[in-house]
């Protein structure tokens, strides 16, 4: 009876053992499981690559300076802004344009009438510049369009050198030239550093193509503009205007 109890006890083993063994065998995913598990990793990339993107940016961050100038420009309080069609023929009936006459020459005069002014410190030293000091106070400046209105009349002479320069030597002319090249670059460099991303179109004439301007642009009152700096001008002309260095000068 011993031995049939236990050889009864090992029977009863063997299913609990082949119980357990199965048991211990891995289990295969599901494919909602795996969809979960490939939803897990997709987010993790796109975090990943999110944080990446976010970093490059900062980096290589473009600093929006469009108030920078403004900022320390005296004549800041001076700008305001209106909307303005460019004439294509507007050269056929401007005050500035054609050949030498005397409304011409006033014309030119008047406008540029405020070239020189007179400025404080505080405008100079954020960049650590200088200008000729002046007697009473201030230095002496420009805003930057009267340079680019002193090259264009600069060329209109040029154009009309037998008018302007009757008298001139060969070194004399050589010189004007240089002057001209000097301003024909200074345009260059100004019409890119505005860069007017304003269209220009184009349309048939006979069979040759013509550029029309149709679309305004936002330009700044210029007339308002030079009144201020008409106002803010000094006459460099007279003796005792500059304070020119000396023993006490350095």
């Amino acid at each position: 009876m011993g031995s049939d109890i236990e050889r009864l006890l090992e029977e009863d083993g063997l299913p609990e053992q082949r119980c357990c063994i199965h048991e211990r065998r891995p289990r295969k995913l599901s494919s909602r499981s795996w969809a979960g598990l490939f939803a897990v990793v997709q987010v993790c990339l796109l975090i990943a690559y999110t944080s990446v993107f976010l970093i490059t940016q900062r980096h290589y961050k473009v600093v929006d300076n469009s108030s920078w100038e403004m900022q320390i420009s005296p004549a800041s309080n001076a700008i305001r802004y209106e909307r303005r069609y460019f004439e294509k023929q507007g050269h056929a009936t401007s005050p500035f344009s054609g050949a030498p006459r005397p409304e011409l020459e006033e014309a030119w005069h008047d406008l540029l009438s405020g070239m020189n002014i007179k400025v404080s410190e505080e405008y100079l030293t954020p960049y650590n510049a200088t200008s000729v000091p002046l007697v009473g106070g201030g230095y002496v400046a420009q805003l930057g369009m009267y340079h680019e209105l002193h090259c264009l009349k600069r060329i209109r002479h040029w154009l009309y050198k037998e008018h302007y320069l009757p008298n001139a030597t060969e070194k004399e002319l050589a010189k004007q030239e240089n002057h001209i090249h000097h301003c024909l670059e200074w345009l260059r460099v100004v019409a890119l550093c505005r860069g007017d991303t304003v269209l220009t179109t184009l349309e048939w004439d006979g069979d040759h193509l013509e550029t029309e301007y149709p679309i305004p642009r936002q330009c700044v009152d210029s007339d308002h503009l030079l009144l201020w700096s008409q106002h803010h001008a000094v006459d460099l002309s007279g003796p005792g205007v500059f304070l020119k260095p000396g023993p006490d000068i350095e």
